[in-house]
């Protein structure tokens, strides 16, 4: 979203309900397999095993999606199985040394993946366990010394888990023999559900980060500094969910774009991020996420479509740096997409975009490129789930604004939303109508506001009739006020944080929005047809 020019001022539209939350966080701890790991970096010691793969590569990059129908999932361990003394609480996190918030991401059902980072690029031992029955003991998953990248940075994939459960890791500095002198901050992630299984999801959205404010902090790339906590994510903190979805903007870096936009910029400009009030939230769960226009620059100021050499290396620098930092199966911009898929057994998959990178100029009508557009369309259509859930950074929603309105193009400029690319936008409604497709729901940024509605004003249509449900985690933006209630139910300027809840028992999806003062100012069932 353009954000340099604040627009002007009014009040959004917020209606209160005191609904209780639906349902608590599923902690599944039974014992798993032991972990087969692959990894970025070096490893050392006898654990470092060959990778397992499921039959299917998780990416997307081929059309295909994690849908978990490979090998069989493997069977857990002997209930007796012993455990090993390990108390990680009881080592001292170091801050100087891990400076950054190690994340899980990649969650599928017998694996998900570790981005960590070490101050000064020592090897570090990656574990990751589950609590024995025994106080004091643990079941050890994975235990494997990493050698970091030339940056500080190593990513492992941990595989051979238990889908539906839940796994801690941390980071470990110094000799496990003699006692680790140090760890990083602890985290847990939780795999996906197996085929088979229909039980709640529940995740928690965020986008367009900061501390609500209308304009947004930038990064300063003179003073990386980590960022001061942010309401939302103190708020997030304080509930249960499984997934932790981002769906852009995690950070500002327009002047990181204009102070020459290396790698090495974008690296330190993520450790604000990954240092400070992401803090709160990362370690309570595993991550999927999309990117927007503000983890390169501001879309207003360089466009995806440029030839110009000096753009092109900024572009491709800032994609690289996420690659790097993001606890994603993707390392080689341009040649591993970002958009993917990973289904959570017969509940719910999450078909994640990249509403960005592909995009070409409005009169093209190219919003997503075609292998990524055949992808999207063939995960609506094939996936077996109850719900289909589209990780989208910009909206679907088509805005009805009044045409006399003044600042309405601040919000349906051409170039920066679906509405903008109509034959794509009519192109994917119809195959949704042909199909008669349902329990479709789109997340969605951006726009620096909260809403939920449908698609398209006057619904007639399965595709007209679809829910979207969009979040800013800290910009304000109050032309918020000028939604429709009639197709936005619920709309408010200010930052929330949405937690959503798949609920294939009930048939609904339900829609929960936590202010920051933490009272749930909007509750919602959603019935997706």
């Amino acid at each position: 979203m353009s954000t340099r020019e604040p627009p002007s001022s009014s009040n959004g539209d917020e209606t209160s309900t005191e609904a209780p939350s639906l349902l608590p966080r599923r902690d599944f701890l039974g014992v798993a397999a032991g972990a087969v790991l692959s990894l970025s970096g070096c490893v050392d010691g006898d654990d470092a095993a060959p990778a397992m793969t499921d039959g299917t590569d998780g990416t997307g990059g081929t059309g295909g999606t994690d849908d978990s129908t490979g090998e069989p999932m493997p069977e857990p361990p002997d209930a007796g199985e012993p455990g090993v003394p390990f108390d990680p609480a009881a080592i001292p996190e170091s801050v100087e040394l891990f400076p950054r918030t190690p994340m899980a991401g990649e969650m599928k059902p017998a694996s998900f993946m570790i981005a960590g980072y070490v101050e000064t690029g020592e090897d570090v031992t990656v574990r990751v366990w589950q609590p024995g029955a025994v106080e004091g003991e643990v079941h050890l998953r994975l235990d494997v010394l990493v050698t970091p990248d030339a940056n500080g940075f190593l990513k492992v994939e941990v595989d051979g888990l238990q889908g539906g459960e839940w796994y801690d890791y941390g980071l470990f500095a110094g000799d496990a023999d003699a006692g680790f002198s140090a760890r990083s901050l602890l985290g847990r992630a939780r795999t996906a559900l197996p085929d088979g299984v229909a039980e709640p999801v529940r995740i928690a959205i965020a986008a367009c980060i900061g501390r609500g404010l209308i304009l947004p902090e930038y990064i300063d790339p003179d003073d990386p500094r980590p960022a001061a906590p942010w309401d939302t994510m103190q708020r997030a903190a304080e509930h249960d969910y499984d997934i932790f979805i981002h769906l852009g903007d995690q950070g500002y870096f327009d002047d990181v774009y204009a102070a020459g936009g290396s790698y090495e910029q974008y690296l330190a400009a993520w450790g604000v991020l990954h240092g400070g009030g992401y803090r709160a939230v990362y370690p309570r769960s595993g991550l999927y996420c999309t990117w927007d226009d503000h983890e390169v620059t501001n879309n207003g100021t360089v466009d995806p479509w440029t030839t110009d050499p000096t753009e092109l290396a900024r572009i491709e620098a800032a994609h690289r740096a996420f690659f790097t930092v993001i606890p994603i199966d993707a390392s080689e911009p341009g040649l591993d997409p970002l958009w993917r898929s990973f289904r959570w057994g017969d509940t719910v998959e999450f078909i994640v975009l990249d509403c960005r990178s592909e995009r070409q100029p409005p009169e093209s009508g190219v919003y997503l490129g075609e292998e990524q557009f055949a992808f999207l369309l063939d995960r609506l259509l094939s996936s077996p789930c109850r719900f289909k859930c589209i990780v989208n950074s910009v909206p679907f929603s088509r805005f009805n604004l009044p045409e006399d309105e003044p600042l309405a193009s601040a919000l349906i400029d051409p170039r920066d939303r679906w509405e903008g690319y109509v034959t794509q936008r009519a192109e994917l409604q119809a195959f949704v109508d042909e199909h008669d497709l349902r329990g479709i729901l789109w997340i969605t940024g951006d726009v620096h506001m909260c809403y939920v509605g449908q698609v398209d004003a006057d619904p007639t249509t399965a595709g007209e009739s679809m829910w979207e449900v969009c979040v800013t985690s800290g910009n304000i933006n109050p032309l918020a006020s000028l939604l429709s209630t009639t197709q936005f139910p619920w709309r408010s300027q200010d930052p929330h944080v949405p937690l959503i809840t798949f609920d294939p028992g009930n048939d609904v999806v339900l829609v929960e929005l936590v202010d920051t003062d933490g009272r749930i100012a909007h509750s919602q069932e959603l019935v997706l047809g």
